[in-house]
């Protein structure tokens, strides 16, 4: 009786061991993982052993917590037990010699999915030598009576090191890049490349306190200049050796009185034409100087990001083949424009490309008032996430395809 006893409690036991491990087969079935690396670009460069690593979880675009590891000696990490649910997705952080490094949105597509992740790091340095500005470019507009002026740069890091400065300015930060901007600039908005939370703005302009990788950054930021007897005299100082200068000015009876710059012809933008002016290399502390004479009253609202046509026109290879990835991006079909796809580009300049650019600059107009309705409370949640889904969607599609088209007329760009 007691052996049946104990015999009856054994397979009991059995039966709720094996119900406990049938209740937890489906989270463990649903668990995925990201398996990373990190890669010292600068030729010998330090190891990169014992560095921290930040995992960032988000549910339905919102912030749901984080975690850290460190690396192996060979500079390897892994993040296990990981959700592959819909609306989960995941960022992973990297701040190497006070140089930041992040992952693009990482999405684990189903239960034991693994996800394999090279970042790639740089030694960080203090010298600032090797900064430059590619080109240049000037936009201006008429808004209501003021000049409203929006710069594009293509900022170049030629080092094999990521510049960190190595003056500090606020809270700790150190000063990168320096902006000198005419004098009367108000009103200054800070566009692609740059972020509010690491500008610290000064009496002559401001400065970016985000670390500069090798390679290009494009940086864009307007302001307003309030004329003076009818006109405005601009004087913009330059910061770094520029390698060309951009200046691009509506073509609307304005008297110009162009500097050193030199007409170049005119171009065509989203609803008006602009008259162009180039100039030569220019040496810091050099300056980009003009005049503007006979300004109208009154003119149209001026919408953030949305003047940008010409300049993103250049920056897409237009003019500049400076969109130029350091991988390739996956073909995928373009967004229509207006009621037809674009057409295939055959070369530089060509309608297609041309197409492709000023679908690019409606997308980022677009997406900038989708955030600005968002912020102000204007739309509900749910029509936000749709519509920026389907705009950042679109725009990864243009992208591709001007990339494409990048490849098809220089080559691949190098690795």
């Amino acid at each position: 009786m007691v052996r049946h006893r104990r015999l009856t409690e054994a397979v009991r036991r059995a039966a709720l061991l094996m119900g406990l491990l049938i209740l937890a087969a489906p989270a463990a079935l649903e668990a995925a993982r990201i398996d990373g690396g990190l890669i010292n670009r600068t030729p010998q460069g330090k190891s990169v052993e014992g560095v921290e690593v930040t995992l960032t979880a988000y549910r339905n675009e919102q912030e749901a917590g984080k975690s850290t590891t460190r690396t192996d000696r060979g500079g390897r990490f892994q993040f296990r037990d990981l959700s592959s649910k819909p609306g989960d997705a995941y960022t992973v952080t990297v701040r190497y010699q006070e140089a930041e490094y992040n992952s693009e949105r990482i999405l684990l597509e189903n239960a034991g999915a693994t996800r394999n992740l090279e970042i790639p790091v740089y030694d960080s340095t203090t010298d600032g030598s090797q900064i430059s500005v590619k080109v240049h470019h000037v936009v201006f507009a008429v808004e209501a009576g003021d000049i409203r002026a929006e710069e594009l740069l293509a900022v170049r890091n030629a080092g094999d090191k990521a510049y960190v400065g190595a003056k500090e300015v606020s809270g700790g930060r150190r000063a990168t890049l320096q902006f000198t901007l005419p004098a009367g600039a108000r009103e200054i908005k800070y566009g692609q490349g740059l972020m509010e939370c690491c500008i610290v703005p000064g009496e002559q302009g401001f400065v970016d306190t985000m670390d500069v990788k090798p390679g290009e950054r494009q940086v864009m930021f307007s302001y307003t200049l309030a004329p003076a007897g009818g006109g405005v005299q601009f004087v913009r100082p330059v910061d770094y050796p520029t390698e060309a200068v951009e200046v691009f000015i509506p073509e609307s009876g304005l008297q110009i009185s162009p500097g050193g710059l030199k007409p170049a012809g005119a171009v065509s933008g989203e609803k008006q034409r602009f008259l162009r002016f180039t100039g030569a290399r220019l040496e810091a502390p050099g300056a980009i100087t003009l005049t503007l004479a006979n300004l109208p009253s009154a003119g149209g609202r001026w919408r953030p990001l949305a003047y940008a046509t010409v300049g993103i026109l250049l920056l897409a290879g237009v003019t500049y083949p400076l969109i130029r990835r350091r991988r390739s991006l996956p073909s995928v079909p373009s967004p229509a424009v207006g009621a037809g796809a674009p057409p295939a580009m055959t070369g530089p300049g060509s309608p297609g490309k041309m197409e492709l650019a000023l679908r690019k600059v409606e997308l980022v107009a677009a997406l900038a008032e989708l955030e600005a309705i968002h912020e102000g409370g204007r739309i509900p949640e749910e029509e936000y996430r749709r519509l920026r889904g389907e705009k950042r969607k679109a725009l990864r599609g243009v992208l591709a395809r001007l990339q494409e088209g990048s490849e098809m007329t220089t080559g691949p760009s190098p690795t």
